[in-house]
């Protein structure tokens, strides 16, 4: 009854295993077309952006992905904008990808790195923050920095690492339990075991006990030991 009991928790470890890797394989094939989605988005901003200043030949850079959530846009020329159309540019556009997660938009200047202008944008659970948004940001040249806060996908993540080591430890100790085990000869106190001092021998299984520790003899081992207590106290030629 316990080997059906140690199967059923190998088979279960390996089930987890098998579902966290199809889980984990899904959220990245998921996740390569919403990170087009979304530097598609990012492109258009900054397309919508040079036309609200009035600027319609100037390019707009290619993304820079500084990291897997993490995006950078910059520009080719200097530019001006109003934080109230930034705001609603970046909303428009992103609210066309498939993007759930809250994120942050930060508006550095290209020379000093420095933050003049940032807002964020929260999902149904979290919270929006948009600072004052009236006063128009002078000529200048800026980049634009958008950062996705993976809540979810964290959390997802811990799960799916959380439950390839549970699956992973049950498959491992159900493995363990199913290995037979080396059974050491039990040493019966009968006609052919010898004691000698604190030691048993028993001289047809060949084997030398000290409490609950065995020792195997070889055959020879075996047969001189034999000799020598069958003949105690007596010289041996």
């Amino acid at each position: 009854m316990k080997k059906w009991w140690f199967i059923a928790i190998a088979c279960t470890g390996l089930a987890m295993l098998l579902i966290s890797a199809v889980s984990m394989v899904a959220a990245r094939q998921h996740h390569k077309p919403l990170k087009a989605e979304i530097e598609i988005a990012i492109r258009q901003i900054g397309h919508n952006l040079l036309l609200q200043s009035g600027d319609s030949s100037s390019r707009v850079l290619p993304v820079v992905h500084l990291s897997e959530t993490a995006f950078l846009l910059n520009f080719e020329s200097p530019f001006s904008f109003v934080p109230d159309s930034l705001v609603k540019i970046v909303r428009s556009s992103i609210a066309q990808t498939n993007l759930d997660l809250p994120y942050i938009v930060n508006v550095k200047e290209c020379n000093k790195k420095e933050v003049i202008y940032g807002f964020k944008i929260g999902s149904a659970e979290t919270t929006t923050l948009i600072p004052c948004v009236g006063r128009e940001q002078l000529m200048g040249c800026y980049q634009i920095e958008i950062s996705i806060l993976e809540t979810k996908e964290a959390a997802t993540s811990t799960n799916h690492y959380l439950f390839t080591i549970l699956g992973f430890s049950l498959l491992v100790a159900g493995g363990l339990l199913l290995m037979p085990k080396k059974k050491s000869p039990a040493l019966v106190n009968d006609s052919d075991t010898i004691k000698i001092g604190r030691y048993l021998f028993s001289t047809e299984k060949r084997i030398l006990q000290i409490d609950k520790q065995i020792i195997e003899l070889s055959d020879k081992e075996s047969k001189l030991l034999k000799i020598f207590t069958s003949r105690i106290n007596e010289p041996i030629t």
